[in-house]
């Protein structure tokens, strides 16, 4: 029988890996993982920068875990270098189609589309006034933590799971912003999670985060138990040029400096320090928040989950089997709490 902490180390079969290799993601990861019912949840993000300065985050939910019940949604947020940020936020009406393959990421929900092509991703998502249709190929290939999933009980077949079938990209297409298209080029990524069971019920939130040096680019996760001394669910990786050099939940992340969100009533990070030590590999970085994006209360019945998108500026050294770099830039991250 499964110990219940094993549980929350189900990436590396219940103890904290370290793994150089980092070759377990296959591309049917990225395919529809649940059934066809209300308590189960599944979705595909993608974001981007745009060399021009403009932003861009959509998500396809094949059912939204947001909300209750789990009904198909998309998002589609603009972010121009200056004026005020964009949203679209759209729900499948009754006979629109909602489909996912399970052999590969292959979605469509109604005009709106996500596709593993063979040859990288394609993403169409028009929607009236704001839209985005952009090829992506992979500049880092797709990655999961060990097995991918955040979470297991085998016993009754539950898991909730991440995948990152682009951790870094290139790509190219077009953007429309009030009615107005215009042709991009820029930075991309694409992640995917899904769960069997609510997770609420096992989690009460998460911290999550990557950075896009030149050289270097990092990706962490934070997922934190709803059951007070269970164990950090906290997939990292590594990758310098297009090699990844390391995948493991042997990572840790401190909160430095908050801020009180007086509106919703959580506190904010403001200054993020991260950390991981291991063999041949060793990573101290921190995310200082400048910026708010979104701040958005999601009902559920009785309660709320609560986002936050924010942008940041990073620091980091980076040492790689003796040799050792400095960076820094800019980067998004994000606070979920599942209240």
């Amino acid at each position: 029988m499964q110990k219940a902490d094993e549980r929350f180390l189900s990436l590396f079969q219940g103890q904290r890996g370290w793994d150089r290799e980092a070759r377990t993601y296959e591309p049917r990861d990225d395919g529809v993982h649940i059934e066809n019912r209300d308590d189960q949840w599944e979705w595909w993000y993608f974001d981007f920068t745009f060399d021009n300065g403009y932003r861009a985050v959509a998500t396809l939910h094949h059912h939204n875990m947001m909300l209750l019940p789990h009904v198909p949604t998309m998002q589609l947020f603009i972010y121009p270098p200056e004026g005020s940020p964009r949203a679209k936020l759209w729900a499948l009406r009754p006979g629109q189609e909602n489909f996912a393959s399970r052999q590969r990421c292959q979605v469509r929900m109604g005009s709106l589309f996500a596709e593993d092509t063979g040859e990288g991703f394609h993403l169409a998502m028009p929607m009236k006034d704001m839209g985005i249709d952009v090829t992506i190929r992979n500049l880092v290939r797709g990655w999961k933590a060990g097995t991918g999933l955040l979470w297991s009980d085998p016993e009754r077949r539950l898991e909730t799971g991440w995948v990152v079938a682009v951790p870094r990209g290139r790509a190219k297409g077009t953007l429309t912003v009030d009615g107005k298209t215009q042709e991009v080029e820029g930075h991309a990524y694409h992640d995917h999670n899904w769960g069997t069971c609510e997770m609420d019920e096992v989690m009460w939130g998460w911290y999550w985060g990557r950075l896009f040096d030149p050289k270097y680019t990092l990706i962490y996760g934070w997922v934190m138990p709803r059951e007070k001394g269970k164990p950090i669910v906290s997939p990292f990786m590594l990758a310098r040029d297009r090699e990844i050099l390391l995948s493991t939940d042997n990572f840790t992340l401190t909160v430095e400096e908050s801020k009180r969100d007086d509106r919703l009533g959580w506190d904010i990070p403001m200054r993020l320090e991260l950390r991981t030590t291991g063999p041949g590999v060793e990573v101290e970085g921190s995310l200082s928040t400048r910026r708010v994006l979104e701040a958005l209360e999601l009902p559920r019945g009785k309660n709320a989950y609560h986002y936050y998108r924010l942008q940041a500026d990073y620091r980091a050294r980076i040492r790689v089997e003796g040799q050792e770099d400095r960076v820094s830039g800019e980067t998004i991250h994000e606070v979920m709490i599942l209240e």
